[in-house]
């Protein structure tokens, strides 16, 4: 178990730069309070507090799968598939390019991008935290890199607990972004997202 835990953990560090690349942009827009530092730092938590929460409930999701799979022993297979599939998904662009605009787009993106617009122009007050559980299922190569730790954790608790970890080391890279979103020009935020990924 601590094994799994110190690896979320360290996939979450090391994920941070490739957080301000592919959730800062998302991170810059969130329509946070910004009268005060406090306000900030207030919509900057609750936003990720939901980002974290869904990778808890990913993680659960993911546990009780793995603890099925361990049952019926066939987790090496499935780590064989996952990294498989890890593969395609890290070469996407390539496919892509050389299959034209028929490569399937994930389902999930889809709802998330249709309910972001609904929610920003919202008068909920758990606004920013709905943006975070939206931006949670976002698809992410460092997401499934720790939901692939997770699951051999052994237990659905213990995959959630992981999953909060790894999301949890990757709040300084969030906050970073989050907090520098008004102090970042145009331009900035350009090179940022050519350069970063």
């Amino acid at each position: 178990m601590e094994t799994v835990v110190l690896t979320a953990f360290l996939l979450g560090l090391t994920s941070n730069l490739h957080c301000i690349g592919m959730c800062g942009p998302i991170a810059m827009a969130i329509p946070v309070n910004r009268t005060s530092t406090l306000s900030i730092f207030k919509g900057i938590f609750e936003y990720n507090s939901g980002r974290i929460t869904t990778y808890g409930t990913l993680g659960l999701i993911v546990g009780m799968v793995g603890l099925t799979i361990n049952t019926l022993g066939i987790l090496q297979w499935i780590s064989i598939i996952s990294g498989v599939l890890l593969i395609v998904y890290a070469w996407r662009k390539w496919i892509t390019i050389r299959l034209g605009n028929n490569f399937p787009q994930l389902g999930i993106q889809a709802f998330v991008s249709r309910n972001i617009g609904k929610i920003i122009t919202s008068k909920s007050p758990f606004k920013l935290l709905l943006l975070g559980m939206l931006n949670g299922l976002l698809p992410c190569g460092m997401v499934y890199l720790a939901l692939m730790n997770a699951i051999l954790a052994g237990a659905p608790d213990l995959s959630a607990i992981a999953m909060i970890v790894f999301g949890t080391a990757t709040l300084p890279a969030m906050l970073l972004v989050g907090y520098s979103a008004n102090k970042i020009n145009a331009a900035w935020r350009l090179k940022l997202n050519r350069t970063v990924p």
